[in-house]
């Protein structure tokens, strides 16, 4: 009981390097002493005390063989306190990072694995085919220490709430057999707990795509950077080529032009030197590529945070394509490594919709189509607005996302959009996502309506009124 309210922050690392595994140590488990100095600076430099230790609580266990990590993770289930995240770095002695991590998910499967690499041979794809599972993640050496808090963090909150989700379903399952045999008169509590089993999902897709985001957001800071780490020399070299230029104003003004032959000489050799005329040319494109990797982050944080902002219960008007950008903007550390997305949208009026709502739905038609995509594939996102008559303002506004993934079995398709109905392994899925999806089309008046054939994939047609009738 105690662990479930505190959650479990168990972490495994497995690296061969003594420096690495330190390192680990230091950023994720701070000794008693560094804690209370970041309490005691926080308390003589700030108004309130912290509401919380400076750094989450990461129980770590640290080996530096693959063996040996499996070996523990083996331990950890038979004394029912499992690891909720792994770091592995794929080049390790005997048994490597790859063959670790398929025989760790076999033991246990709700483990969330970093592969750790300092290779560039190494593509995020070839881990992928090496493990055999497309929902690892991917993290380059040299590291930074935040990066992995991050990582360590998101994972975590993810396994605990994969596993409280689970719970919850579990327990409404339970409580619907109950419901049919007791009275009708507990449809109220139904509804609360479908309630708060519906924000689970929602929670923990989000905590899902947290550590994909971070990933996401720090390619652009890095570049912006390094670019800020140039201009910094160029200025540095301007400063110096402007001083002698100050020199040279000030030895004609003091009446000593002997001197500025001399000068002259100096600022030739410094211009030749660092090459001022091209450090020149290079400072706008530098300055353009830092706003561009500044807009980049600015973009994924804004897509997150409306994806993640409670619904306000209002009806809006709102582009359904800007809608399907934003969605594809969150997921996409999803989709990059195997999912080429072609976008076909048409000239579309705006819709009357609850905007987070339809979101939701087209992420969860959007993340199935990803994942039905076994190696390499296409998600093929169409929209279409068909007038009841020629040039009528009246209509219905279509969103069909086909996919080039495993498709569905004709026994299984008449059953996609029953609560908990799914084909994934125990513990991968609560099969909520579309039941979700088609309630949401419903409350707005729309319909939903799938095809699939086995081995060539599925298409998703929807269909939606312009306004939606209370």
């Amino acid at each position: 009981m105690k662990e479930r309210e505190n959650g479990n922050h168990r972490l495994l690392i497995i690296d061969d390097d003594p420096g690495a595994r330190e390192s680990y140590r230091e950023i994720l488990s701070p000794s008693p002493l560094e804690n209370i100095l970041a309490m005691g600076a926080y308390l003589f430099q700030g108004p309130q005390p912290p509401k919380s230790s400076p750094r989450p609580p990461f129980e770590l266990t640290l080996v530096s063989r693959g063996e040996e990590g499996v070996e523990a993770v083996a331990q950890s289930i038979e004394k029912n306190r499992p690891f909720a995240a792994a770091f592995v770095d794929i080049r390790l002695p005997g048994m490597d990072g790859t063959a670790a991590a398929r025989l760790i998910w076999t033991l246990d499967p709700r483990v969330k694995i970093v592969i750790v690499t300092a290779f560039s041979e190494y593509t995020p794809a070839d881990i992928i085919q090496e493990v055999g599972a497309d929902d690892i993640f991917y993290l380059r050496k040299p590291f930074h220490s935040e990066e992995i808090r991050q990582f360590a963090c998101a994972l975590t909150k993810q396994w605990n709430l994969e596993q409280e989700r689970e719970r919850l379903a579990n327990e409404l399952d339970r409580a619907n057999q109950e419901l049919e045999s007791i009275n009708r008169s507990l449809q109220k509590k139904v509804e609360e707990q479908t309630a708060m089993l519906l924000q689970s999902e929602k929670m923990a897709s989000i905590g899902l795509l947290a550590a994909g985001v971070a990933h996401e957001i720090n390619n652009p800071i890095s570049f912006v950077k390094s670019n800020l780490t140039t201009l910094l020399r160029y200025i540095q070299d301007l400063s110096e080529y402007f001083g002698i230029v100050q020199e040279i104003r000030k030895t004609l003004q003091e009446g000593e032009p002997h001197q500025v032959h001399l000068l002259l000489e100096a600022l030739q050799r410094l211009e030749e030197n660092k090459r001022i005329p091209t450090l020149l040319a290079d400072l706008p494109e530098l300055a353009r590529d830092s706003l561009d990797g500044a807009h980049r982050v600015s973009k994924i944080v804004n897509d997150l945070r409306t994806f993640a902002r409670q619904d306000s219960g209002e009806l809006k008007n709102a582009c359904i394509n800007e809608i399907l950008d934003t969605t594809l903007n969150i997921i996409w550390n999803q989709l990059k490594y195997k999912v080429t997305v072609l976008r076909d949208y048409g000239r579309v009026p705006p819709i009357q919709c609850w905007p987070e709502k339809i979101g939701q739905a087209l992420m969860n038609i959007l993340v199935n189509a990803a994942q039905a995509i076994e190696e390499k594939g296409t998600i093929r996102i169409e929209t279409r607005f068909r007038p009841e008559k020629p040039a009528s303002p009246h209509g219905k506004l279509e969103i069909k996302i086909s996919d080039t993934g495993i498709g569905i079995p004709k026994e299984n398709l008449a059953r996609i959009f029953d609560p908990f109905f799914t084909t994934k392994p125990p513990g991968q899925g609560t099969g909520l996502g579309l039941s979700i999806t088609y309630d949401i089309i419903k409350a707005h008046g729309g319909d939903i309506h799938v095809e699939s054939e086995v081995g060539v994939g599925t298409t998703v047609l929807i269909s939606l009124p312009l306004e939606v009738n209370p």
